[in-house]
């Protein structure tokens, strides 16, 4: 116990046992109900928390304006970078902390330990403290990408970029009450639920216009695509 103690209070290893603590406090009181869950995620943009889920159905908003990455902040863009984004930021923070405390721990146990004191062990830990960071890299890298698959599937569709897209009726026509219509969304499609207040106006393969959302029927308004030019 004593070894121990001395290695998680010592540098390299401290660095890490500070950061390991301060997640853990955190996941304490997350699961005692004292503190939000997402409290830490407005580090986040919330496109690269959700792993860029709006940008197939949202590179045209209702405006007409074009989404970019190019606005996040320097920490999101990091995040992206190394394959760390699409989940709350404590989880990356966890995965960094677990990861750069084992290492600098094992290291500074059986090899720092050994060596004399001065410049020489210094640096070492300096470079033991940043190949903590470099390993945590690819291993959160590795651990998040089933993460975000998970959290991908459960996502809800974003209905407001939809708005504007083409699509193709699926159904043998559109009605005030039912009809289908399938938009490429760059992956599978989309089938969604389609209104008109023609009945009869759309039939199975005429291309369409999604321009309105109908929240209680959980369908699109659509119209075709040449008055959707002259709107």
């Amino acid at each position: 116990m004593e070894v121990f103690l001395r290695v998680v209070t010592s540098f390299p290893t401290v660095v890490y046992s500070v950061l390991l603590l301060v997640v853990t406090v955190h996941w304490l009181l997350s699961a005692l109900g004292i503190l939000e869950l997402d409290a830490l995620d407005g580090l986040l943009p919330d496109d690269i928390g959700t792993d860029g889920l709006h940008g197939a159905h949202g590179a045209h908003g209702a405006d007409g304006t074009h989404g970019s990455h190019g606005d996040h902040g320097s920490f999101g863009g990091f995040l992206m970078k190394f394959g760390l984004h699409g989940v709350p930021v404590m989880v990356v923070f966890t995965i960094i902390a677990i990861v750069g405390w084992s290492f600098c721990f094992l290291v500074d146990l059986h090899v720092i330990g050994a060596m004399p004191e001065g410049i020489g062990a210094t640096l070492a830990g300096v470079a033991t403290m940043i190949g903590g960071l470099l390993l945590s890299i690819p291993v959160g890298r590795m651990v998040l990408a089933p993460v975000r698959r998970l959290l991908r599937r459960y996502e809800p569709v974003t209905q407001r970029p939809l708005l504007g897209r083409y699509a193709e009726v699926r159904s043998p026509e559109i009605t005030q009450t039912h009809g289908t219509a399938w938009v490429d969304d760059g992956g599978a499609g989309l089938i969604l639920q389609v209104r008109c207040d023609v009945p009869g106006r759309f039939v199975r393969g005429d291309r369409v216009v999604l321009i309105e959302y109908l929240d209680e029927q959980n369908a699109y308004r659509v119209t075709s695509p040449a008055e959707f030019e002259e709107i």
